[in-house]
């Protein structure tokens, strides 16, 4: 990691466990921390807490790594305010594109909150914006193609906890939502969107194959609707229009 993050012109410092980690961390106050979560020493959630209450520390952007798929460790790595989740093994274009990605939203969180402002008058006017959360890239692509010849602006997150995020930074319109994500679910990912955000925000949930328990579990929380990928764009396309240009009662 630390080589790879070299080459692209980084500056790193390497810990073997979590007192060295802790005591590089307050020393040289790094823009970001790639933390595993099981360290000698301690784990790296109570290393990351122990950042949070240093004055040093206090602000910068964690990274967790694991090799787990524990969804109990997701949850507590949302909990914990991380910048994301890197899933051992993985290559490194996906090391760098999460990096890059935790730096920039560390840069974009300094910008005051626009939560107050959602629904005045003026924000009617401006395009509806849509967050799409789904690992499959292609499938993606052409949501966003879509989406954007329809007159509205998107936002793409490939994984579960990029997805809940970008929802509570951009509070979007509407979601469309992959129920079978990388590092959790789209139903966790939908109950931590709606547990952190005052104001709810409709989901639409996507899924590639029939399953009524899934149904029923979006019906049960509220879902604004629930489609079969092998389902036409335009089907889908046409539900997106009407949850947010809902026609006008007489």
């Amino acid at each position: 990691m630390s080589l790879r993050l070299k080459s692209h012109g980084y500056t790193t410092w390497t810990a073997g466990d979590s007192i060295t980690g802790l005591k590089l961390a307050v020393r040289h106050q790094p823009d970001l921390i790639i933390l595993d979560i099981s360290l000698p020493g301690g784990s790296g959630f109570s290393v990351a807490e122990q950042f949070t209450r240093l004055r040093e520390t206090r602000g910068i952007p964690t990274l967790f790594a694991t090799a787990s798929n524990d969804p109990r460790l997701f949850r507590k790595i949302i909990d914990l305010g991380a910048a994301g989740l890197l899933r051992k093994p993985f290559e490194g274009e996906e090391l760098l594109a999460a990096v890059k990605g935790a730096l920039e939203q560390s840069v974009h969180s300094d910008r005051p909150p626009l939560r107050q402002n959602r629904r005045t008058t003026m924000d009617e006017f401006r395009p509806k914006k849509v967050l799409i959360v789904d690992d499959d890239e292609k499938f993606a692509k052409s949501l966003v193609i879509r989406m954007k010849v329809a007159g509205f602006e998107t936002a793409v997150a490939h994984d579960a906890l990029a997805g809940v995020r970008a929802a509570v930074r951009l509070e979007p319109d509407l979601i469309l939502l992959d129920i079978f994500l990388p590092a959790g679910n789209g139903f966790t990912v939908a109950e931590r969107i709606q547990n952190n955000i005052p104001i709810p925000i409709p989901i639409i949930f996507l899924t590639a194959g029939p399953r009524p328990e899934f149904r029923n579990e979006a019906q049960r929380l509220g879902a604004a609707g629930y489609f079969e990928k092998s389902h036409e764009t335009t089907t889908l396309l046409g539900a997106v229009k009407r949850v947010l240009h809902p026609p006008s009662r007489p």
